[in-house]
């Protein structure tokens, strides 16, 4: 006992020495590596809250662009389709104008304006509109004594430049005393304007939606037009009383003035300010709204914003502390209990990396944490072992499914026409397709076969999902459609028979959207129907591209009643036709920017006649041009038709 009371005060010293040492080291490295990691931490902080401030303000200005997309696109379509089809009298366009004001519920009024007699030769003017009320929709001419239409922006600035146009916010005295503003979108025939297609929104439910914006506990959004009016505030008096520049002025800013010049002039960007309200530091972030010009801004006060640094620095100080306290009782417990166990824990350890799954720690005596440890390694060494052979055999299956996954494809694409011409014999017409699966097997496909020797029947389809269990749907929908076009020459009955046949066995609740076009080779008249598929476009000869006139209809596999229409249309020699699937116009490249039907069109009209094959693998490299390394999420499927006789 005297001999071990005489070594133990050494044995203290040396651990004590040694702990003191480490401690001093570590906490002076550790309080260099804390106020570096807090500096860099913060300004990190604050980048990634001034980034979220001014995502914040991009993903509103979205919304926005994307509300007034889909009233712009409400008159785009009601302009396009009367520049192919005339009403033949004041009840057909007055049934197409509320037609089209029940297709969009973000439009608030709708009106036809036409040019001088370009309605009816012997009807000088002609401006039906129809707009919501609390009481229903509600009709109105525009044409009167006292509103002079053919003099107004709205009509008269689309009407000279044959380009739509976003007029200026006004109050509409006609359509309820509604703040509102009005896209037009002209009609063009043969280069002459017959009138302009509007439609109205209803700025003061726009405002409310904006000044309701919810930024943080004290800030605001706001919204003003191309001259600077508020059309949203945080103070409702400053809607259409007040602009930017004159609140400027009231408030002797010229900082506020110089921002409000960038605002207009459509720029985008965050800066530190002095809230107007308030009169504290705040950061603004402003975008431009697409479409209109506009420009939104989000104000947040800056204590909100440095709330998350304040935060991060009283928890780093709290995680130090807790951190330093933990370490004085790690390197204590380390320099008693496991300096020497550690020793056959590394030994076995070099073993292991040496590839010896048989090693195991068998000189450390169990019972506390070390024990523990080296139990646990040896676990480890075990179910390292399993691993490999699971791995091993993993690998192997895996092998084998990919190997039966290539022949399923395989199968799968040999079922669909591949050679080129499909039909030798005949000269009238061009005709190609190309299938692109998203993984190993897909959902889309494709068909064309002759009905009987003068028609031709033209498939385009697009399974829900993707993968196996979408082929196999695809197997089956492609057979039910080509057995129902032998039965039926109609393609309205056939579609409908074979969403019969699909409806009552569809446990999955798996639904197709269908093209199905019967062309007849002696009139070039195609007859269709599309359950609810893309509008395949049309290049007319002359080089004009257009779309299908939408045949509305559901997918097949929803519903028993499919409320098909049939469309038809007359194939001049030299027309041509791409049938597509959702997979072209919806791919997105690394900017997450959409191919959109507008790229598709564009090619479409420049592209070279040449044969079906050569112009679809020209389309295919422009749309890989445009994705890049972005990954393909869906099926593409594209089919090419020509008249040539």
């Amino acid at each position: 006992m005297t001999a071990i009371a005489r070594l133990r005060p050494h044995w203290l010293r040396l651990r004590t020495r040694f702990t003191v040492f480490v401690l001093a080291g570590v906490g002076l490295i550790s309080l260099a590596m804390a106020l570096l990691t807090y500096h860099g931490s913060s300004q990190a902080l604050l980048a990634a809250r001034q980034e979220h401030l001014m995502a914040f303000a991009r993903s509103q200005a979205w919304e926005l662009a994307r509300s007034l997309g889909q009233v712009s696109g409400a008159a785009r379509n009601l302009s396009t389709f009367l520049e192919v089809w005339h009403p033949a009298n004041s009840e057909e366009a007055m049934a197409l104008l509320r037609h089209h004001l029940q297709e969009a519920p973000k439009v608030y009024g709708m009106a036809l304006a036409y040019a001088p007699f370009a309605f009816d030769s012997r009807q000088r003017f002609y401006a039906p509109y129809i707009y919501r009320s609390s009481q229903g929709f509600k009709e109105l001419n525009l044409d009167s004594p006292t509103y002079d239409y053919l003099a107004q922006d709205w009509f008269l600035i689309p009407n000279q430049l044959q380009n739509p146009n976003w007029a200026e916010p006004y109050f509409d005295e006609g359509g309820g005393e509604v703040l509102m503003t009005t896209y037009s979108a002209p009609m063009v025939k043969n280069g002459q304007v017959l009138g302009v297609a509007t439609a109205d929104v209803d700025l003061e439910r726009l405002g409310r939606e904006v000044a309701g914006l919810a930024v943080g506990q004290r800030g605001y959004a706001f919204l003003i037009t191309k001259q600077g009016t508020f059309l949203a505030a945080p103070e409702e008096s400053w809607v259409m009383r007040e602009t930017f520049f004159s609140l400027a002025e009231a408030l002797q800013r010229p900082d506020m003035r110089a921002l409000g010049q960038r605002m207009v002039r459509g720029s985008s960007g965050l800066v530190k300010v002095t809230d107007w309200r308030s009169g504290r530091p705040a950061w603004l972030a402003f975008v431009p709204v697409p479409g209109p010009g506009w420009s939104l801004g989000v104000m947040a006060p800056e204590d909100e914003v440095l709330a998350p640094v304040v935060s991060l620095a009283h928890q780093q100080t709290l995680w130090a502390m807790g951190g330093l306290a933990a370490l004085v009782l790690v390197v204590w417990w380390m320099m008693v209990r496991l300096t020497e166990p550690l020793h056959h824990l590394v030994a076995a350890a070099r073993r292991l990396a040496g590839g010896d799954l048989s090693t195991h720690v068998e000189d450390v005596r169990p019972g506390d944490e070390v024990g523990d440890l080296a139990q646990s390694f040896n676990l480890m060494v075990d179910d390292l072992k399993r691993y490999v052979q699971e791995l091993t055999f993993t690998t192997k299956a895996k092998e084998r499914i990919e190997s039966e996954l290539d022949l399923a494809r395989q199968i799968q694409q040999s079922v669909l026409p591949r050679t080129y011409p499909p039909f030798p014999d005949r000269s009238e017409f061009d005709l190609f397709a190309q299938s692109l699966p998203a993984r190993e097997v897909g959902g889309d496909f494709y068909d064309f076969f002759f009905i009987d020797p003068d028609h031709l029947g033209l498939v385009m389809a697009d399974v829900s999902g993707k993968g196996v269990p979408a082929a196999l749907f695809m197997t089956v929908a492609r057979t039910l459609i080509k057995t129902a076009a032998q039965h039926h020459p109609e393609p309205l009955k056939a579609i409908n028979e074979v969403n019969a046949q699909i409806i009552p066995d569809n446990e999955m609740c798996m639904f197709v959207t269908v093209f199905y076009g019967v062309y007849g080779i002696k009139t070039g008249q195609l007859r269709y129907v599309s359950a609810g598929h893309p509008s395949p476009l049309l290049r007319r000869a002359g080089g004009q591209v257009e779309q299908l006139p939408r045949a509305q209809g559901l997918a097949l596999g929803i519903m028993d009643d499919l409320r098909l229409e049939m469309g038809r249309i007359n194939l001049e020699v030299g027309d041509t036709l791409l049938v597509f699937t959702d997979g072209l116009d919806e791919a997105i490249n690394q900017d997450n920017q959409m191919f959109g039907l507008g790229r598709v069109g564009q090619w479409l009209a420049q592209a070279l006649p040449n044969d079906a094959p050569q112009m679809l693998d020209d389309l295919i490299a422009n749309w890989r041009g445009f994705t890049g390394p972005v990954e393909q999420f869906d099926d593409l499927t594209l089919l090419l038709f020509r008249r040539r006789q």
